[in-house]
């Protein structure tokens, strides 16, 4: 971003440390590589009255919006956003507007049935058999207003104790049949070194059936300073193999998240991204090609993108199934194909992940098989299993 700025600006950045930026040019001044990254959180803008003096047309939203989900916007995001126009992408992800508030009838608070897979007195949720999902924390850099877990992120009353840790260690340790084992919250990453070295200590020393042990934040993409040298020797001495990033659009692709990613992945761990499906996003089939491409181009695998979760008050993040047929007809064939993700939906009520996948190859009435390939042409394909094998 070509920025101008005057002296004084910059250095009233790097003199109030921690402080908010609440003009523009103090936030087009600003460096994000110039501090820690604890002390980039304290930045924070924390409401929609914050964000009124860095950007332009604001929607005034009603504060007991606040209530139900907080905001939080780290500067380095900020500085993505556009000042002018409150379709940003950025900006649709993070800043809150008032229909969030009109519930619809379908809409539910667990929509994934996590709670009741949650074992007794801990935040480990066991869904499938022979992996888990391990919240260790309810607070996370920046709040997606999409989030699937508002029941609980972002609210202090529901915060992860240490009674619930070591219940969760319990359990991996007596469960022996747990190979994998996924760290989320809220974001792992939010903890700093000490408390997320000490969990994944114990769950070497505790559980070591568990084989595959991996990490999913958004930290990376809301505040790449997170990834410090510090960071990656940790992440490397206890063989984490696998950290699931979650980018949403191309323009959080930045040259700097490509370096902090590049030496992530000097660590060993597979770099994966799990996005998800938003409109107003992310539905446009050049969109996601673009960031499909920029993400296996910095060495990330495309994993999953999920459509929308219906967490109350997410409807207007969420495509048709149809629509997500067509956005994922519009990749395979057309993008390399390591580039490709898988789209899922998580099944309402815990019934985990099923493909979104368009018919590639049908059956019809009267026997023949026939395919279609990416630009939509139809052929007859030869159904082996009605031809007699020579040597049969």
């Amino acid at each position: 971003m070509i920025r101008e700025v005057t002296e004084t600006a910059v250095a009233q950045a790097r003199v109030n440390i921690g402080k908010m930026l609440k003009t523009r040019e103090e936030l087009e001044a600003y460096d994000v590589t110039t501090e820690h990254w604890q002390n980039a959180l304290q930045r924070r803008y924390r409401t929609h009255e914050d964000m009124k003096g860095i950007l332009n047309n604001v929607e005034e939203v009603d504060m007991s919006i606040y209530e139900h989900f907080d905001m939080r916007v780290t500067p380095y995001l900020a500085q993505l956003m556009d000042r002018d126009d409150p379709n940003c992408p950025i900006r649709r992800q993070y800043m809150p507007f008032n229909e969030e508030l009109n519930v619809r009838p379908y809409e539910v608070t667990d929509s994934l049935a996590e709670d009741d897979h949650m074992a007794a007195r801990s935040t480990v949720v066991h869904r499938y058999p022979n992996r888990v999902l391990f919240l260790v924390t309810t607070n996370c850099a920046t709040y997606c207003r999409y989030c699937t877990r508002k029941r609980f992120v972002s609210h202090g009353a529901r915060a992860v104790n240490k009674s619930q840790l070591e219940a969760g260690f319990k359990y991996l340790r007596e469960n022996k049949s747990i190979q994998d084992c996924l760290l989320s919250g809220g974001d792992p990453l939010i903890l700093n070194d000490k408390q997320l070295e000490d969990i994944i200590h114990r769950i070497h020393e505790e559980a070591p059936h568990i084989t595959f042990l991996r990490i999913g934040s958004r930290l990376p993409v809301q505040l790449p300073t997170r990834i410090t040298d510090e960071f990656c020797a940790m992440i490397e001495r206890y063989n984490v193999q696998m950290i699931n990033v979650h980018a949403n659009h191309p323009k959080e692709l930045t040259p700097l998240f490509a370096s902090r990613i590049k030496n992530l992945r000097k660590t060993g761990a597979m770099i994966g991204n799990q996005g998800v499906l938003l409109k107003g996003v992310n539905d446009d089939v050049g969109v996601l090609r673009d960031l499909c491409m920029g993400l296996v181009s910095s060495g990330i695998r495309p994993y999953y993108f999920y459509t929308c979760d219906i967490a109350e008050g997410n409807h207007s993040y969420q495509l048709q199934l149809d629509r997500a047929c067509q956005l994922y007809a519009g990749l395979r064939g057309w993008i390399s194909g390591p580039a490709v993700p898988t789209f899922v939906v998580d099944g309402t009520g815990g019934l985990g992940k099923m493909p979104i996948i368009p018919h590639y190859v049908r059956e019809r009435a009267n026997g023949e098989v026939w395919g279609k390939n990416f630009e939509g042409k139809c052929h007859r394909m030869i159904n082996l299993e009605d031809q007699t094998l020579e040597g049969n």
